[in-house]
């Protein structure tokens, strides 16, 4: 009988699986407490001024994890059924590509951009009626749904229920839910975190000050370009709902396609929806 080889242990994954499997179940203080300290020192946040004007970044877009294929198959980018973007978490991924980050109490981030290694985190993974939150475009893209932390202490905010994801959600609940916003994207807002679960409670000693956290540098442009994106998916959809070709490229050329087989109706009730949702970006924006 041949020798069997050992089997091999993956670095990339190791830290996560001694935290995890290992620690939690030798010391669960040492554990909660060395995660929190993770957690905080560094998870990467939208900035709430930002978040105030631009509470959802991507309106059109719902994570599809059947949209990759290899070549017909793959249809990423395509449009659903209701008109919606169907993407695999890389819209979603790409957009602080380009920020800085902002930190207070950790030169390794300070002044600089994100490079490989790092996963946006959903804090709350389902809705409150149990439906996957990044599969709703209302929580798919809405700031206090996202951090950024590197891969192996993502992770841990990934199974339900668990303290890494209980605290994310309470620093993003300490982070947002206080921020005012304007009136005309008020009903976006109070919608979107009617969907998320309610959040655990956490005694204010153990949260952090938000003054203290990882912030990402957000130039107004990019706003603004969100703002043009959302226009664009309108006009678009506005040429489907009343029965016109539609002009030019929107979001990709497989959506631009693929708008020709959505029904009036359908991109009619997408085009009202975000047409209200930009006009209160537009109106939001001049008071920043």
């Amino acid at each position: 009988m041949p020798k069997r080889l050992p089997a091999k242990v993956n670095g990339a994954n190791v830290l996560y699986h001694y935290l995890q499997k290992s620690l939690q179940q030798e010391d669960v203080w040492l554990f909660q407490m060395l995660v929190a300290k993770l957690v905080v020192g560094l998870g990467i946040w939208f900035p709430p001024s930002s978040y105030a004007a631009l509470p959802i970044a991507l309106p059109h877009v719902v994570r599809d994890p059947d949209c990759r294929g290899s070549g017909d198959a793959d249809q990423w980018s395509s449009p659903n059924s209701e008109g919606y973007v169907r993407d695999d978490n890389s819209l979603v991924k790409a957009l602080v590509k380009s920020f800085t980050v902002r930190s207070s109490a950790f030169v390794g981030y300070r002044n600089r951009k994100l490079g490989n290694g790092f996963v946006s985190a959903h804090a709350w993974r389902t809705t409150s009626d149990g439906e996957h939150a990044s599969r709703n475009a209302l929580t798919n893209s809405f700031w206090p749904n996202l951090v950024w932390l590197p891969a192996n202490v993502a992770k841990l905010t990934d199974r339900e229920g668990s303290f890494a994801q209980t605290f994310v959600q309470a620093i993003s609940f300490k982070i947002y839910r206080g921020v005012e916003v304007h009136p005309q994207l008020r009903p976006f807002v109070e919608e979107a975190w009617s969907l998320l679960p309610a959040v655990s409670e956490f005694p204010d000693q153990a949260l952090p000050d938000v003054e203290g956290l990882n912030f990402f540098d957000v130039p107004s442009s990019f706003l603004a370009k969100r703002l043009e994106k959302v226009r664009s998916v309108s006009e678009g959809l506005g040429r489907v709902e009343e029965e016109l070709p539609v002009e030019g490229k929107v979001v990709s050329s497989r959506y631009t396609k693929g708008l020709a087989d959505l029904k009036p109706e359908a991109a009619g009730r997408l085009r009202e929806h975000l047409d209200r949702y930009a006009a209160g970006v537009e109106a939001a924006l001049p008071v920043m």
